[in-house]
């Protein structure tokens, strides 16, 4: 076996060339360790996503979708002129400078009847205030919404959309509706589906309108 002399030269070590090999293999565990960083982040968010998808959420009622149909509060109430079922006619125009609740309705529509006592009830307690309630019927003869003024005793006046142009107008999709129409002629409040006699006070009330003293 031959041992170097000290007199024999030693062949340099190359080190630069064992750091170009080793750079490779550093390059790929960073390169793999930033891709399963990556890979974790998306299956992260894939599950996170997918959770939310079942979290229940509430559908749409189809009192929102009517309620979002109704006239927008503080644009003009659209004009109207319709027969009145004691004859003549009726038009929203001839009450300006007066409160008016106009409510669409029909003799078989079972909210309709539960509300008309509490029309009833506002138009008396009202009626000295100034406030107008108009009751427009939709498309029934007149001796059906005869029968069915004297069943409730309703003394406020009718209209009778015969038609339906005017529900139209006023964007009414599904009844009972209700507005309440400022002095100004504005909407001031739309209830989709039955009133109360509470809700139609309140609104009232917010306006300034106090019942007549008894």
């Amino acid at each position: 076996m031959h041992e170097p002399t000290s007199s024999e030269p030693i062949a340099p070590t190359d080190v630069s060339s064992d750091r170009r090999a080793q750079r490779p293999l550093w390059h790929l565990i960073a390169l793999n360790i930033a891709l399963l960083a990556v890979l974790a982040s998306a299956v992260w968010l894939a599950l996170w996503f997918l959770r939310q998808s079942e979290v229940p959420r509430p559908a749409p009622s189809a009192g929102d979708f009517l309620a979002a149909q109704a006239l927008t509060i503080g644009t003009v109430a659209p004009e109207f002129t319709l027969p009145q079922l004691d004859g003549g006619q009726i038009s929203l125009s001839q009450f300006r400078g007066r409160p008016v609740l106009v409510n669409f309705w029909a003799s078989w529509c079972a909210p309709c009847r539960s509300e008309m006592p509490a029309l009833q009830q506002v138009a008396t307690q009202y009626a000295g205030s100034g406030l107008v309630v108009i009751g427009i019927n939709q498309l029934e003869d007149v001796p059906t919404v005869q029968g069915f003024v004297r069943e409730f005793g309703l003394t406020f006046p009718i209209a009778l959309d015969r038609d339906g142009v005017t529900s139209r107008a006023w964007r009414v999709y599904g009844i009972p509706q209700t507005y309440l129409v400022g002095p100004d002629g504005t909407i001031r409040k739309a209830w989709v589906g039955p009133v109360t006699e509470q809700s139609v006070t309140r609104a009232l009330d917010e306006m300034g309108i106090r019942p007549t003293p008894s």
